[in-house]
C-alpha cells in the first residue's frame, strides 16, 4: 500500500513541504466467518453471513500507510444471487453494515458504514468448466459520524462508488470444485477517503 497526502504540511520547525508519501506491506486484518447460512430455490440463492474483521494487521498512528485499521469491525451480510441454468446469466448482490469499535491507540471511533456490491455477468462453457465475463459495481456510505479525541476533523463521513470489469472461471476436478474470480474496481467518486483502484483475486475450493 502506498499513501500520498497532498497539500502544504507545516512542521513544528516551521518548514513547509508539498506533501508526504508513505508505504507499507504485509498481512492486513484477518476476516473471520463464524457461520454461513444459505437457502436455494431453483436458480435463486439467498444467504446470511456475519463477518468479523480482527485487528491483526500492523497499525501505527504516526504512519500514513498501515496494513491494519487498529479496531474490530462486525459486519452482518445479506446476499442474493440469480444464476440462470438455461442461459447462464448471473445477477448477484451483497450488502452489509460495518459496525466499528474504537481505535484506542488513536482515540478514534469510526462511524458505521453501509455498503453493497452488485455483479452482472454472462457464463459460458469453456475447457470443461464455465467462464464468466461481466461488470461489478459498488457503493459505500457512512451514516453515523466519527467521534473521539482523535476526530479533529469532525464527523468526516465517507462515501465512495465505482464500477469495473470482472472475469471468473469455475471447474470441477474430481471431487473438488474450484473457482477463480478476478475484479478490477476503480473508484469513480470518493468523499473523505482515499481514492484509487481495487484489484481483487479470489480463489475458492470446495471438497
Amino acid at each position: 500500500m502506498q499513501v500520498r497526502a497532498l497539500g502544504d504540511i507545516t512542521t513544528r520547525l516551521g518548514d513547509r513541504s508539498p506533501g508526504r508519501t508513505d508505504w507499507t506491506s504485509g498481512f492486513s486484518d484477518m476476516v473471520l466467518l463464524p457461520c454461513n447460512i444459505g437457502w436455494t430455490n431453483g436458480d435463486f440463492k439467498y444467504g446470511i453471513a456475519p463477518l468479523i474483521f480482527a485487528p491483526t494487521g500492523e497499525y501505527n498512528k504516526d504512519q500514513l500507510a498501515n496494513a491494519g485499521l487498529g479496531y474490530w469491525t462486525f459486519t452482518p451480510m445479506v446476499t442474493f444471487s440469480w444464476l440462470s441454468s438455461k442461459i447462464g446469466t448471473e445477477f448477484s448482490i451483497f450488502s452489509g453494515v460495518d459496525f466499528n469499535t474504537k481505535n484506542d491507540s488513536a482515540d478514534y471511533q469510526s462511524g458505521d458504514i453501509f455498503h453493497a456490491d452488485a455483479t452482472l455477468a454472462q457464463h459460458l462453457p469453456l475447457a470443461g468448466g464455465f467462464a464468466g465475463v461481466g461488470a461489478t459495481a459498488f457503493y459505500l456510505k457512512q451514516f453515523t459520524g466519527d467521534s473521539g479525541g482523535g476526530a479533529t476533523l469532525g464527523s468526516f463521513e465517507v462515501e465512495s462508488y465505482g464500477v469495473g470489469p470482472t472475469v471468473s472461471y469455475a471447474r470441477k476436478f474430481g471431487n473438488t470444485q474450484a473457482a477463480l474470480d478476478v475484479q478490477w474496481l476503480p473508484q469513480l467518486h470518493t468523499e473523505n477517503t482515499t481514492k484509487g483502484n481495487f484489484i481483487w483475486v479470489k480463489v475458492a475450493l470446495a471438497f
